[in-house]
Formats: C-alpha cells, sequence, structure tokens
C-alpha cells in the first residue's frame, strides 16, 4: 500500500489530498496541519461562507453582531 503525508491542511493540501486520491485509490493519504481541523482558515473566508472571491460582495449579505 501507498503512503503518501501532504503538509498543510488548507486549500492546496485539501486539493493535493483530493488529487492524490483519484490517482492512487489504494492509497493512504495522511494531511498533516497546524490547526485542529483542516480547512478551518478556509471557513473564515466570505464572512463565513468560503467565498473565492468578493465580486459580488454588498452589505446586505455580511453577517454582523447587531444583525
Amino acid at each position: 500500500m501507498n503512503r503518501i503525508l501532504i503538509i498543510g491542511g488548507g486549500a492546496s493540501g485539501m486539493a493535493a489530498a483530493i488529487s492524490a486520491a483519484r490517482a492512487n485509490p489504494s492509497a493512504q493519504i495522511t494531511i498533516l496541519d497546524g490547526l485542529d481541523h483542516i480547512g478551518k482558515k478556509i471557513l473564515a473566508t466570505g464572512n463565513g461562507r468560503c467565498n473565492l472571491t468578493n465580486a459580488q460582495i454588498a452589505p446586505c449579505l455580511l453577517y454582523t453582531s447587531d444583525a
């Protein structure tokens, strides 16, 4: 069995893991990250919506503490 270790659980690390899994279906893939959950920083983008662009940003789409 092949073993693949990916350092970093951000967007690139998770994309690498997906690609590795598709290319090596029987491989054991491990992602190591400094945070307690992979992808945790991605959740902070886009005001919690994980958006990759701010092309459609508007104040009515933002969550605030006084909403």
